[in-house]
């Protein structure tokens, strides 16, 4: 050990000087300390001024946090309306309150702008009186020295403007400064239960930035999300040493754009009433689902519609209960119609002139291959009787259908089915859309889709078609948007009715009307003539009105045939029935309670307010709040080449475009106008799919679309008469193109 000690001795005493001697190598040695860490130090700075990062921090981005702070301006969510500027959806600014209890936070001139420590107990009582907050837990949140400012948990949040100004009033009153809100954006639904799973509903989301935004989840709030929601602003201000915002220092760097607002074509008195009458039909009849929708026979417009269970989407009472579906009964759920098919399968017999309302025949059991059809009356244990072909549609004979459709032959009605868009969903703006199916590749199921079995559909499918019945062959889309407008321009975008073909004539529609007439007043086949009341069960007082109804079994899920016992009740009615200007639609699905009268619980008096209201509808004037409006809101067309047409005819309607999709391919190939035009609303484009092989219905086409399909098919085109749509063609529709050459087309307005 002593060695060791040596040693160390020997080597510090080495080289060992005088005092003044060390201290001048001290001094050198300092000087080289000196000049080295200068050195570093400039090199350092060079870097810094070169790179502006250190370490791979952004110095720059560093200082505008200390020195700045960016504030989201949220963008105001655009209000849905109905028809006539009724709000249905509206954005409701809530407040979270906080307190500041920093000491320094103070003015130019020394004022408190801090809540100070004698005012706690008078803003513990303020709170208590107002937010229900206890008194205790107000003054521990306020002592908390070390903190700038303080919250006050979940009584302190989603405060209504109401009740923040009260509390602004008192804390001034009180001279107490330093008690803030934040606001933060909500959704209101003014109505209750009204058009709920339909409308949709938007929720608060967190953004990236710590900011918060509304975003649509469900229902027409989703699916026009990008148009009602905006874009949120970006603001920066510089801050003072303290962190504190500097009032005037301001900079926006991304302008907030406000959303648009929609006016829907509902009407909010049609459908209060509907609201309140399917609530009694449904309580009544206790079904598993139900739904009803009422439109405008004369534009496509859905005037109100509704299905139970619901919600009421304000106070959010029965969402997310057992029962309660996600998806909308109009558009998102495909079923087999049953017989309210039978008003299709009629007026195309009409169509095809092989339909005889006085030929007669006896409704017994029906072969086709291995199958056998039966009349619901044989079924129910009654005989067989001879009836012409306008009674078996009184009575809703299922052979009476059968031979109809087998005198057409499978390929005519097939076509005809074509005619009438079944099995393509209407793509009406909403998303998600249940196709449907027809059968096409057995002759049984092609047999049972003339009485709506073996074919699946949407309902909304089923009111395009209906259309065509009410408004003289002419087939009309579901609509419910009535107009855009867009606050930051001043402009707006307004629906026009969009013509979807004409698959029957105008004296098939209305000869077909006729006979739905007799189904309800016919006492001894109409089906909805109850004996009951010796008169029809669906009536509105001073009208006639034309009606269907329909029972039709349900398929099993796992495709096993059809649930035993379990049918889907439905009714179509058109009033007034001579010249329709309502249709309504209804179905039930396995009702407990039901029976014929059950219908006048929600029909009789549906159809009733409509025809009292008719002139106050404005059905021929879209959102008539606009009518000062004299801009129209620009749409730039994009680039659809590629894309899938469904989805693109969707967000195309949704901006009151009016798309043709040619061919059933799964991209498009060629679109009518380019890139970047404006389209101006109700304007009609075509989109040329990836496999077009049939001639497409051209009723309502305009001539210069039909120039556009000449020239991409090669197809010569003669025109005949003057006008600017197309009113007749002479090759069929779905006709093999390839072996089209020519095509002479009428024109007419």
């Amino acid at each position: 050990m002593s060695s060791k000690k040596n040693k160390l001795l020997r080597y510090v005493l080495k080289n060992r000087y005088i005092p003044s001697q060390n201290r001048r190598r001290v001094g050198q040695s300092l000087i080289l300390l000196t000049v080295f860490i200068f050195f570093v130090f400039l090199i350092n700075f060079a870097i810094i001024i070169g790179t502006d990062t250190k370490f791979g921090v952004d110095l720059s981005e560093g200082a505008k946090n200390v020195h700045q702070k960016e504030v989201t301006v949220q963008a105001r969510r655009g209000t849905i309306y109905d028809r006539t500027g009724v709000p249905i959806a509206e954005d409701s600014t809530t407040y979270t309150v906080f307190a500041i209890i920093d000491k320094n936070y103070v003015s130019e001139l020394k004022e408190i702008l801090y809540v100070q420590s004698q005012q706690f107990n008078q803003v513990a009582e303020i709170f208590k009186k107002h937010l229900g907050m206890e008194t205790d837990y107000v003054l521990k949140q306020l002592n908390q020295p070390e903190l700038n400012q303080v919250y006050f948990g979940t009584l302190g949040k989603n405060i209504s403007y109401s009740t923040m100004t009260t509390i602004q009033q008192e804390m001034t009153a009180a001279g107490i400064k330093g008690i803030s809100f934040n606001a933060s954006p909500g959704r209101m639904y003014p109505n209750g239960t009204f058009a709920s799973i339909f409308v949709g509903l938007a929720n608060l989301v967190e953004n990236e930035d710590g900011s918060h935004s509304l975003n649509g989840v469900s229902g027409m709030e989703y699916y026009l999300n990008d148009i009602l929601a905006g874009q949120d602003g970006k603001v920066v201000y510089e801050k003072d040493s303290y962190g504190r915002i500097l009032p005037g220092t301001e900079d926006v760097k991304v302008k907030t754009v406000d959303g648009q607002d929609v006016y829907t074509t509902l009407s909010a008195d049609l459908q209060r009433s509907l609201e309140t009458n399917m609530s009694i039909f449904f309580n009544n009849a206790r079904g598993q689902y139900a739904n009803a929708t009422l439109i405008s026979a004369k534009t496509g417009e859905i005037l109100a519609t509704t299905q139970r269970p619901s919600y009421d989407s304000d106070t959010k009472e029965g969402l997310g209960e057992e029962g309660v579906l996600e998806r909308s009964l109009l558009y998102q759920e495909a079923y087999e119609p049953g017989s309210t098919m039978k008003v299709m399968t009629v007026a195309t017999s009409i169509d095809n002139g092989t339909f005889n309302a006085n030929a007669t025949y006896t409704n017994n059991e029906y072969v086709i291959a291995d199958a056998k059809i039966n009349d619901w009356t044989l079924n129910a244990g009654g005989s067989a009787v001879t009836l012409n072909f306008a009674q078996g549609f009184s009575l809703s004979s299922n052979v009476g259908m059968t031979i109809l459709q087998q005198t057409m032959g499978d390929e005519k009605w097939l076509n005809y089915m074509s005619k009438f868009r079944f099995g393509y969903p209407t793509r009406f703006g909403m998303g998600g859309e249940a196709p449907g199916l027809v059968p096409d590749d057995n002759i049984v199921t092609i047999a049972m889709s003339s009485f709506g079995q073996g074919i699946s559909v949407t309902q909304t499918q089923m009111l395009r078609a209906f259309s065509a019945i009410g408004n003289n062959g002419v087939m009309l889309q579901p609509k419910f948007i009535s107009a855009l407008y867009d606050p930051n321009t001043d402009s707006a975008r307004l629906s026009q009715p969009e013509v979807m073909g004409k698959p029957v004539s105008e004296k098939a529609a209305d000869q077909t009307l006729k006979l739905m007439i007799d189904v309800g007043t016919d006492p001894y086949f109409g089906t909805l003539y109850s004996h009951d009341i010796a008169a029809p069960a669906i009536q509105v007082e001073g009208y006639d009105v034309a009606v269907k109804s329909g029972t039709a079994e349900i398929a099993s899920e796992t495709g096993g045939g059809y649930i035993k016992g379990a049918y889907i009740n439905s009714v179509v009615a058109m009033v007034p029935a001579e010249d329709p200007e309502f249709i309504m639609y209804v179905t039930i699905r396995q009702p407990e309670v039901f029976t014929m009268l059950s219908w006048q619980e929600i029909i009789n008096p549906t159809l009733k307010e409509a025809m009292l209201l008719k002139d106050s509808l404005n059905l021929t004037e879209p959102a008539p709040a606009l009518k000062a409006i004299t801009t129209e809101t620009e749409y730039k067309m994009k680039n659809l080449v590629g894309k899938d047409p469904g989805t693109s005819a969707e967000e195309l309607r949704r901006q009151l475009v009016q798309p043709v999709i040619l061919g059933n391919g799964s991209e498009i190939e060629k679109v009518s106008v380019e890139k970047g035009t404006n389209l101006i609303a109700n304007q009609q484009i075509l989109l040329l799919t990836s496999n077009l092989t049939e001639m497409p219905d051209m009723y309502g086409w305009t001539k210069e679309n039909v120039d556009i399909f000449s020239e991409w098919t090669g197809i010569e085109v003669k025109y005949k008469k003057e006008g600017s749509k197309v009113i007749a063609q002479n090759v069929n529709t779905g006709s093999s193109l390839k072996d089209t050459k020519k095509i002479t087309v009428t024109l007419g307005e």
